[in-house]
C-alpha cells in the first residue's frame, strides 16, 4: 500500500487524541444526523434511541483506538485521551445508556439524557472525529 493510500485510510487527530478510520468516521457523521434527527422532535422515546445511538457511535470510535473486549474495557483503556471530568461524564452517559437498556422502569428526567448525548459528542471531538 502506498503512502498516499495510507493516508486515505485514516483520519488522524492532532495533539492529545488517536485515530479512527475513515469508514468510522463516515459511520459516526451519519449516526449524528440521526442522533440530531431524533433529538429535534424532543420526544422522550426519541431521545432514549439518540443516548442509545450516541453510546454505540462513540464505542465505534473506541474500537479503533483502544484495545477490549467490551466497551466498558475500551473506556477503561481510553482514559488517558480524557480529562477527570470528562472521563466521569463519559462513563455516567453509559451507565444510564445501560439502564435504559436494562432496567424496563427506568425513566431519567429529559434534561439527564440530553446531558448525556451532549457528553458523548464532546468526547468524540475531544478524539478529534470531525462531527456534522
Amino acid at each position: 500500500m502506498g503512502l498516499f493510500n495510507f493516508f486515505d485510510l485514516f483520519s488522524f487527530g492532532s495533539g492529545d487524541g488517536g485515530f479512527v478510520t475513515i469508514k468510522t468516521e463516515r459511520k459516526i457523521v451519519s449516526d449524528w444526523e440521526k442522533i440530531s434527527g431524533l433529538l429535534a422532535t424532543r420526544q422522550p422515546s426519541s431521545l432514549r434511541q439518540a443516548l442509545i445511538i450516541a453510546d454505540r457511535t462513540f464505542d465505534a470510535a473506541l474500537k479503533d483506538m483502544v484495545s477490549g473486549e467490551s466497551m466498558g474495557e475500551r473506556l477503561k483503556n481510553a482514559k488517558t485521551y480524557f480529562d477527570k471530568d470528562t472521563y466521569g461524564k463519559i462513563w455516567e452517559a453509559h451507565k444510564i445508556r445501560n439502564n435504559l437498556v436494562h432496567e424496563s422502569d427506568y425513566d431519567p428526567p429529559y434534561y439527564v439524557v440530553g446531558d448525556a448525548i451532549a457528553t458523548l459528542k464532546t468526547a468524540l471531538t475531544r478524539l478529534r472525529v470531525r462531527m456534522p
